[in-house]
């Protein structure tokens, strides 16, 4: 249980230390904030997330935490129970709201599972409970499937959904995550070329590669970034985490999925203890953890 709870609290760590900084595209701006990063920044007036305290999640932490409850509150996760507490939540939210939430809000009816066409990584981003609770349950991809597509029903993002979870349930076992990667994107021609081209860069300047890449949501951007930052700081949370943030642009969606990943890898252990007790909805975490129901 060490590494699925690292794979949990990674992700939503890896939020709640993108909150005050998130969609800063600044680098040189990000870099004279350095000193803060020694834990979680409370957002200042003109972010995307003024209003949120220190330790509380952007709007991608806040849809996790709530798939989290949806299945806490149901035994497992069910579709339909997600679609109506999201939509139920998300059409109350105060905090941002983006473009994928404004379009699945006006898609969803009554017959509608799908929502909006967007391709950005945080549809995907938000799944680490599900995963969590269901990890053995060979409808996971199914259900990973079907979260997705109700806010983000795009075909790239569920094809790294796919690969994720395959890299994800081998590192949960403890299969080293630099090889494993290689071995798992064999399946996944896109993701396979992603990773052959960012290998010759790892020794370069974190934030210049992320930059070449892209910074923004688009998983086109996103993914290899993701991949990137995984690969170069494997054995490293802390700074990995450092150097998403510096990066600039979407470094909450993709934080999430790098937490996810060194999470799993590393173990819960190895995610400095400050950071998962600073975050505001530990207990209710925690508790998932230990299969209470809230």
């Amino acid at each position: 249980m060490e590494r699925l709870k690292g794979m949990l609290f990674g992700a939503f760590v890896a939020d709640a230390y993108a909150l005050g900084l998130h969609w800063v595209y600044d680098t040189e701006k990000l870099s004279q904030e350095q000193d803060k990063l020694d834990g979680f920044i409370t957002p200042s007036k003109g972010s995307f997330h003024f209003g949120k305290r220190r330790g509380e999640f952007t709007h991608y932490g806040d849809q996790s935490l709530l798939l989290l409850k949806s299945i806490s509150s149901n035994n497992g996760f069910s579709l339909d129970v997600f679609k109506t507490h999201w939509l139920t939540f998300m059409s109350k939210y105060e905090g941002y709201m983006d473009h994928a939430t404004k379009e699945t809000l006006n898609t969803l009816d009554d017959r509608t599972h799908f929502g909006s066409s967007s391709d950005e990584l945080g549809g995907f981003a938000r799944v680490a409970p599900l995963i969590y609770y269901h990890f053995d349950d060979p409808l996971l991809k199914k259900y990973i499937e079907k979260q997705t597509r109700l806010t983000h029903n795009n075909d790239l993002v569920v094809n790294f959904s796919s690969f994720a979870v395959d890299l994800l349930l081998e590192l949960i076992i403890g299969k080293p995550i630099i090889e494993t990667i290689d071995k798992v994107s064999e399946n996944y021609p896109m993701i396979k070329d992603w990773v052959e081209m960012i290998k010759p860069r790892l020794s370069e300047d974190t934030v210049t590669v992320i930059k070449d890449i892209g910074q923004s949501c688009s998983s086109q951007f996103a993914i290899p970034a993701t991949l990137y930052l995984t690969l170069k700081y494997h054995d490293n949370f802390e700074e990995a985490m450092k150097q998403n943030v510096l990066s600039g642009g979407d470094s909450a969606g993709r934080g999430m999925v790098v937490g996810m990943f060194l999470g799993a890898s590393l173990g819960f252990s190895k995610i400095p203890p400050q950071w998962c007790q600073s975050l505001l909805a530990y207990d209710l975490i925690n508790g998932f953890t230990e299969h209470k129901l809230i």
